[in-house]
C-alpha cells in the first residue's frame, strides 16, 4: 500500500461540534489494524500535536474500521470490498483547537493518517490540510 496515499482536503463548519468524517479503502480487510492521525500546525512539526487519533470503537473518538464486501462507492457507484475508517474528534477536542487572526478567519493546519496492518508494514493512507472554522454558537 506505500504510495498509495490520497491527499484529502478535509473541511471543518466549526469548532464548536465534533468532527465525523468517513474514508473508504479499497481492498484488504483493515479491521485489525493499527491507525495514527495527528494534526499539526504545520508538516514536520515536533513536540506534541495539537490532535492525535489512535484507533478506538465506534462512537469514541478516534478511529475505528468496519470491513464491506459489496461497498457502493457513493460517487461513482462501483462496488468493491473497502475498510470503511470512521474519524471521529470529539467537540471538547475540537473546542480546544485554538482561533484564528483575527477569530473569525478559518485556520489551516495539517494532518496525516498511518495504517499498520496486522503483521503487515505501516503506510501513509491519507494527508492533507485540516482546516476548521470558528463557528458561531458556543
Amino acid at each position: 500500500p506505500s504510495g498509495m496515499a490520497a491527499e484529502i482536503p478535509i473541511t471543518v463548519m466549526s469548532k464548536r461540534v465534533p468532527f465525523l468524517g468517513s474514508l473508504a479503502i479499497e481492498g484488504a480487510n483493515l479491521t485489525t489494524a493499527t491507525f495514527k492521525m495527528e494534526i499539526r500546525n504545520l508538516p514536520g512539526d515536533t513536540g506534541t500535536a495539537l490532535v492525535t487519533l489512535n484507533g478506538a470503537s465506534a462512537g469514541s473518538e478516534g478511529i475505528s474500521c468496519t470491513y464491506d464486501a459489496a461497498y457502493a462507492d457513493p460517487e461513482t457507484g462501483e462496488t468493491f470490498a473497502a475498510s470503511i475508517l470512521l474519524i471521529q474528534i470529539n467537540e471538547a477536542t475540537m473546542e480546544g483547537l485554538s482561533t484564528g487572526t483575527p477569530v473569525d478567519e478559518p485556520v489551516d493546519v495539517h494532518y496525516d493518517l498511518h495504517i499498520t496492518p496486522s503483521g503487515g508494514l505501516k503506510f501513509l493512507a491519507a494527508y492533507g490540510t485540516f482546516t476548521y472554522a470558528p463557528g458561531v454558537t458556543q
